[in-house]
Protein backbone atom coordinates (compact mmCIF):
# COMPACT_ATOMS: atom_id res chain seq x y z
CA UNK A 1 0.00 0.00 0.00
CA UNK A 2 1.32 3.46 -0.95
CA UNK A 3 0.46 6.46 1.18
CA UNK A 4 0.97 9.99 -0.09
CA UNK A 5 3.58 11.63 2.09
CA UNK A 6 4.64 15.23 2.55
CA UNK A 7 7.62 15.03 4.90
CA UNK A 8 9.03 11.60 4.12
CA UNK A 9 10.14 9.77 1.01
CA UNK A 10 10.32 6.09 1.79
CA UNK A 11 11.57 4.91 -1.61
CA UNK A 12 15.04 4.12 -0.25
CA UNK A 13 13.48 2.23 2.66
CA UNK A 14 11.25 0.28 0.26
CA UNK A 15 14.26 -0.51 -1.93
CA UNK A 16 16.32 -1.74 1.03
CA UNK A 17 13.38 -3.81 2.31
CA UNK A 18 12.84 -5.20 -1.21
CA UNK A 19 9.16 -4.26 -0.92
CA UNK A 20 8.65 -6.50 2.16
CA UNK A 21 5.82 -4.65 3.96
CA UNK A 22 6.54 -6.37 7.28
CA UNK A 23 10.17 -5.27 7.09
CA UNK A 24 9.08 -1.74 6.18
CA UNK A 25 6.79 -1.62 9.22
CA UNK A 26 9.62 -2.87 11.45
CA UNK A 27 12.05 -0.31 10.05
CA UNK A 28 9.53 2.50 10.51
CA UNK A 29 9.08 1.44 14.13
CA UNK A 30 12.84 1.58 14.59
CA UNK A 31 12.96 5.03 12.99
CA UNK A 32 10.36 6.27 15.47
CA UNK A 33 12.71 5.24 18.27
CA UNK A 34 16.01 6.30 16.69
CA UNK A 35 15.07 9.70 15.24
CA UNK A 36 14.11 11.44 18.51
CA UNK A 37 16.98 9.74 20.33
CA UNK A 38 19.65 10.71 17.79
CA UNK A 39 18.28 14.21 17.35
CA UNK A 40 18.21 14.63 21.13
CA UNK A 41 21.91 13.74 21.17
CA UNK A 42 22.57 16.31 18.45
CA UNK A 43 20.92 19.02 20.55
CA UNK A 44 22.67 17.95 23.77
CA UNK A 45 26.14 17.67 22.26
CA UNK A 46 25.68 21.08 20.61
CA UNK A 47 24.63 22.67 23.91
CA UNK A 48 27.65 21.08 25.58
CA UNK A 49 29.87 22.28 22.70
CA UNK A 50 31.18 18.71 22.41
CA UNK A 51 32.14 19.12 18.77
CA UNK A 52 33.82 15.72 18.43
CA UNK A 53 30.77 13.86 19.76
CA UNK A 54 28.44 16.03 17.68
CA UNK A 55 30.43 15.07 14.60
CA UNK A 56 29.97 11.36 15.45
CA UNK A 57 26.24 11.71 16.15
CA UNK A 58 25.68 13.73 12.98
CA UNK A 59 27.55 11.12 10.94
CA UNK A 60 25.48 8.30 12.45
CA UNK A 61 22.27 10.19 11.85
CA UNK A 62 23.11 10.44 8.14
CA UNK A 63 22.17 6.77 7.60
CA UNK A 64 18.97 7.09 9.65
CA UNK A 65 17.90 10.12 7.63
CA UNK A 66 18.51 8.24 4.37
CA UNK A 67 15.61 5.94 5.28
CA UNK A 68 13.37 8.90 6.19
CA UNK A 69 13.97 10.68 2.90
CA UNK A 70 13.40 14.23 4.13
CA UNK A 71 15.59 16.58 2.10
CA UNK A 72 15.47 19.40 4.63
CA UNK A 73 16.69 17.22 7.51
CA UNK A 74 19.29 15.56 5.32
CA UNK A 75 20.66 18.87 4.02
CA UNK A 76 20.82 20.43 7.50
CA UNK A 77 22.58 17.39 8.94
CA UNK A 78 25.00 17.29 6.02
CA UNK A 79 25.84 20.97 6.58
CA UNK A 80 26.39 20.36 10.30
CA UNK A 81 28.78 17.55 9.47
CA UNK A 82 30.62 19.73 6.90
CA UNK A 83 31.06 22.59 9.37
CA UNK A 84 32.37 20.22 12.02
CA UNK A 85 34.81 18.54 9.62
CA UNK A 86 36.18 21.90 8.49
CA UNK A 87 36.26 23.11 12.10
CA UNK A 88 35.10 26.46 10.81
CA UNK A 89 32.70 28.83 12.53
CA UNK A 90 30.31 26.64 14.54
CA UNK A 91 27.71 29.42 15.00
CA UNK A 92 25.53 28.41 11.98
CA UNK A 93 24.96 24.99 13.55
CA UNK A 94 22.45 26.52 15.97
CA UNK A 95 20.14 27.66 13.16
CA UNK A 96 20.52 24.32 11.37
CA UNK A 97 19.44 22.51 14.53
CA UNK A 98 16.49 24.90 14.96
CA UNK A 99 15.47 24.16 11.38
CA UNK A 100 15.70 20.41 12.03
CA UNK A 101 13.74 20.89 15.26
CA UNK A 102 10.84 22.43 13.35
CA UNK A 103 10.71 19.63 10.75
CA UNK A 104 11.39 16.62 12.98
CA UNK A 105 7.94 16.54 14.69
CA UNK A 106 6.25 16.61 11.26
CA UNK A 107 8.36 13.69 10.06
CA UNK A 108 7.66 11.69 13.21
CA UNK A 109 3.93 12.43 12.98
CA UNK A 110 3.90 11.28 9.37
CA UNK A 111 5.72 8.04 10.20
CA UNK A 112 3.17 7.44 12.97
CA UNK A 113 0.36 7.99 10.45
CA UNK A 114 1.95 5.57 7.99
CA UNK A 115 2.22 2.94 10.71
CA UNK A 116 -1.43 3.29 11.78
Amino acid sequence: MRIVTTYTNLEYLRLMADGDEEMIQTMLGMLLEELPEEFGKIKTTFQEKDWEELKKVSHKMKSTLAFVGNEELTAANKEIERILKEESDFAPIEDLIKNMDSVMPLVIQEINEILS
